[in-house]
């Protein structure tokens, strides 16, 4: 069987053709990819939801061209944006981008209505500045009447997948995110949605990972040349799919970093964690494959880097990820650090600049902006020393010891980093796919055809289709007394007053 895999990331689009072979090893061959375009409709920033479709229609009708025909298709996703369907006329609205300045001070808003402490024990979820409940805050604001009638709430994934299929479902790990739904009874949480006046009517019915929810409507089929085609739910949140193509095996006490612009450490629970450490950690509780729940920490990380790569490029100064890489290898280590989660790195004009301004604000040395290669370095490590951090925050909200750390998605090809977190974290690391929502997104295609049988399974087929490379820890001591100085410096104490050494 032949599955199309859809990627969707905020920046950009990636599509793949993924089938299993008779030994059960898994093929992904790239069939396109694409910006995520967005718009500026109706003064917000916005994805362009219908040139996202026009691009993935095109590659299927490419792919029926050559005589390629797909058995199933399934979109994952970035979380909290949606778009609104009327079931009534069909009409389907831009869905605002989650960088979008609409939700700015939504955050005390939404605490004017209900504490975070009490949404976080109902829904599991942490504070989220551009969550989908702040998003429909300040579009109800806007709109009032935008809810009512026949209305319904869909995320990126789901509407895209909608698209195709004229299903209206949400997948549970992206209504999981959203601050509206009840992890425990997997069903949106009506407290909230009646303190909030969100009609229940607006919400879809929700299904798992791995579901069939239709087939590609017979008006689309024949305009793109295609057979039957199914239309499969991955674990539409991205990460959630990068977690079923974790190659851990059993018996292995593990946690997964999916790397990106953030990376997020991430454990893989049977329930949601301690709601108290949760909060206090702001760590969120969402929705995975088979009923398992995504414990996990954001951390901002290559956002950085691109950010800092942007800057030189407009100074003349044309630097590949791969030269950035070993340019960060060639200059002094633990010449300064910076906190990764400090406000000012969120949206600078000059992300290079910045970093520099921060260095000589905490009475460090800082580079000089144009020295790129510093200054890479001194990235590079901050974010080894703030994922484990994050590791610490998930071992003790859980009470448990991780012994080896995965690292999943693209940055798991900086060689460098993946030590840099093995030494600082003290723990064997292993890398897994580069490309780990995509290959997430078509083991759980092949789930629900009939291919695969269990998660157990999806694990060791991602292991043997992609292997692994392990980082052993060394230099130790040295990263310990950086770790000490990283706390210092950030002041990331804990609620509770407890400091991680």
């Amino acid at each position: 069987m032949r599955y199309l895999v859809v990627d969707a990331g905020s920046s950009n689009v990636k599509i793949y053709l993924a089938h299993l072979d008779a030994g059960k090893k898994l093929h992904m061959e790239e069939a396109g990819r694409f910006p995520t375009e967005k718009v500026f409709y109706l003064g917000h920033l916005s994805t362009d939801i219908f040139a996202i479709y026009g691009r993935i229609c095109s590659v299927i009708k490419s792919l029926a061209d050559r005589g390629i025909y797909v058995d199933s298709l399934g979109i994952d996703s970035w979380c909290s944006d949606y778009g609104i369907v009327d079931t009534v006329s069909g009409s389907v609205s831009m869905p605002v981008f989650y960088r979008d300045k609409r939700t700015d001070g939504y955050v005390d808003k939404v605490s004017q209505v209900m504490e975070y402490e009490e949404i976080c024990r109902l829904t599991a979820q942490r504070i989220l500045p551009d969550s989908t409940l702040c998003q429909l805050l300040a579009y109800k604001e806007e709109y009032p009447e935008g809810l009512s009638g026949s209305k319904k709430i869909l995320f990126i994934g789901d509407l895209l997948m909608y698209l195709f299929s004229g299903v209206i479902c949400s997948e549970v790990s992206v209504a999981s995110y959203s601050q509206l739904f009840n992890m425990e009874h997997e069903d949106w949480e009506k407290e909230i949605l009646g303190r909030f006046h969100i009609p229940e009517a607006a919400v879809p019915p929700v299904v798992r990972a791995g579901t069939r929810i239709g087939t590609v409507r017979p008006d689309l089929a024949g305009y793109l040349g295609i057979k039957k085609t199914y239309v499969t739910a991955p674990a539409v949140h991205d990460t959630a799919s990068a977690g079923v193509a974790v190659p851990a095996g059993e018996g292995e006490s593990w946690a997964f970093l999916a790397t990106g612009s953030w990376f997020l450490m991430s454990m893989e629970l049977d329930a949601p964690a301690d709601r108290k450490k949760s909060y206090r950690y702001q760590l969120s509780n969402t929705g995975m494959a088979f009923g398992k729940v995504l414990l996990k920490k954001n951390i901002t990380a290559m956002w950085l880097v691109q950010e800092c790569r942007r800057q030189w490029e407009r100074m003349g100064r044309h630097y590949t990820y791969p030269e950035l890489k070993d340019m960060a290898g060639q200059a002094e280590g633990f010449t300064a650090m910076v906190d990764t989660e400090y406000e000012g790195f969120r949206h600078p004009e000059n992300m290079a600049d910045e970093i520099c301004a921060y260095l000589r604000k905490t009475g460090q040395h800082a580079p000089r902006p144009e020295d790129a290669g510093k200054i890479v370095r001194i990235i590079y490590e901050s974010i080894a020393l703030q994922s484990v951090r994050a590791l610490k925050m998930l071992e003790d909200t859980t009470g448990k010891k991780v012994d080896v750390l995965y690292i999943v998605g693209g940055a798991n090809r900086i060689e460098i980093l993946n030590q840099y977190i093995a030494d600082a974290a003290g723990i064997r690391v292993r890398t897994g796919p580069p490309e780990a929502s995509a290959v997430g997104n078509a083991l759980l295609q092949a789930y629900a055809m009939g291919e695969t049988s269990s998660l157990k399974e999806m694990r060791e087929i991602a292991g043997n289709s992609f292997g692994t490379k392990e980082y052993r820890p060394v230099n130790t001591q040295k990263w310990q007394r950086q770790y000490k100085k990283y706390v210092e410096l950030s002041g990331q104490a804990d609620r509770g007053g407890r400091s991680y050494e």
